[in-house]
């Protein structure tokens, strides 16, 4: 008994020499982040299935089919092919760099996906390289894993400022003070919980008076950074460079002292995507957010790299006005222009014009007389007038409304079954999306 005995204490005395030393650690993998658990709340995770954005419309109602008439009946002209040579560099090929700007039909519905999906079908993986800010954000889908934000958060939108703004290429920022409300957590694995980011760089606007963070990856413990205040006037964006020296999946930050002016995050991955595909939509923007934006400022944070191809799609908002004048309309466009092509003068450029847009009536009064292309009109000078100024610089154009059948198709699109049209008239539902973003994917040459 005392030769097993012993062997029995040799071999315990072995493990345990093993697991003090980390010789076995090798065989065991590390653990994996957490789920991230809000403080009060649950985190914040894109919807499987997009949606259409959510708007308050319980008191009105389509107009009825005895009234449209022939404009109950959905029309759907799908739109010819760019020529190629007018905008080369949406020709996709490894190491592609695009962007789509735009208002809440580019923020919360699949268009963006859709787009995404006609690139990977043509056989390149594609992925974001710059996430906005705008986690939070009502109506606004961002594609990462989940994120929680506290309260202390406010936001500075390019298109709602009264003087020129130095911003990043969200055309938005957001700015928090110190204090228990400052938390921003991000999960930047996939849907499937691969880590596949390597680093992180936090681009900021510096202020005066400086600013420290408490940041942690991966759930580690917390590292304080100070970040460099402003030195000059204006400022020039600066970097926070965040990474492991392997893939993470989780960041956690909070401010300490002072404001952080946060313009978004560049993301690095551990295998660079073929395409890069990034996504800048917010709801109720106008294209005035290009025309208040410093061009120089957001060239500068995004730090060294740049954009071959970009999408502007706007309109919707600028037609919802008391009184829309083509000349005024064309006048912000030249400016939204201007500072687009100083800041990428090189890149290719598209125009999406607003869908077409219908009217409701009040439930409390069914019978009114209403003009059912009040907004159709003015959507149709807005794509008229972006039409006459593309070329002028350098720009090609996709007539949203024509593909819907002109002024009044969206209601055969709201009477089409599957609907294509949101109940409010003005935004898309999923489907309707899909079919416009497929279409715009072809005439990008991106689908036959």
């Amino acid at each position: 008994m005392k030769p097993l005995l012993f062997r029995n204490f040799a071999l315990l005395a072995l493990c345990l020499a093993l697991a003090l030393s980390g010789g076995s650690r090798g065989d065991v993998p590390p653990a994996e982040p957490a789920d991230l658990v809000c403080p009060g709340a649950k985190p914040v995770a894109p919807p499987h299935t997009p949606t259409t954005p959510q708007f308050e419309i319980s008191n009105f109602e389509m107009p009825s089919l005895e009234m449209l008439g022939d404009l109950a009946r959905p029309v759907i002209h799908p739109p010819a092919a760019i020529d190629p040579a007018r905008i080369p560099k949406f020709a996709l090929r490894e190491g592609r760099r695009i962007a789509l700007w735009g208002d809440s039909h580019v923020a919360a519905g699949p268009f963006a996906t859709e787009l995404a999906h006609a690139i990977r079908d043509r056989g390149f993986n594609v992925a974001m390289s710059f996430l906005p800010p705008t986690m939070g954000r009502a109506n606004v889908r961002l594609p990462i894993r989940a994120f929680c934000i506290g309260s202390g958060w406010t936001t500075e939108l390019a298109f709602t400022a009264n003087a020129p703004l130095p911003t990043g290429p969200a055309l938005a920022a957001r700015i928090a003070g110190a204090g228990d409300d400052s938390y921003l957590w991000l999960d930047l694995r996939s849907a499937s919980r691969d880590a596949t980011v390597r680093r992180v760089r936090l681009i900021y606007r510096p202020t005066i008076e400086g600013t420290a963070l408490a940041t942690s990856l991966d759930d580690g413990i917390e590292q304080q950074a100070t970040l460099r205040p402003a030195d000059q006037n204006p400022p020039s964006s600066q970097v926070l460079d965040l990474s492991l020296g392997s893939p993470l999946s989780t960041l956690r930050l909070r401010v300490t002292q002072g404001r952080l002016v946060l313009l978004g995050f560049e993301l690095e991955y551990d295998t660079p995507p073929q395409v890069t595909f990034d996504v800048f939509g917010l709801p109720s923007s106008l294209a005035r957010g290009w025309a208040m934006a410093d061009p120089g400022f957001l060239v500068g944070s995004l730090q060294g790299t740049s954009y071959d191809a970009v999408i502007l799609e706007y309109g919707t908002n600028e037609g919802n006005v008391a009184q829309y004048d083509a000349g005024r309309y064309a006048q912000s466009l030249e400016r939204t222009l201007t500072n687009m092509r100083s800041a990428f003068p090189s890149a290719s450029c598209v125009l999406v014009g607003p869908p077409d847009r219908g009217v409701l009536i009040k439930k409390s009064a069914p019978h009114t007389r209403i003009d059912v292309l009040q907004y159709a009109r003015i959507h149709k000078s807005i794509a008229a007038v972006q039409a006459e100024l593309a070329p002028k610089y350098n720009c090609a154009t996709f007539d949203w409304q024509a593909m819907m059948g002109g002024a009044g198709g969206n209601y055969g699109w709201a009477y089409n079954d599957p609907r294509l049209m949101g109940r409010d008239l003005t935004h898309l539902t999923p489907a309707g999306y899909r079919r416009t973003a497929a279409a715009l994917a072809h005439s990008l040459g991106w689908s036959d």
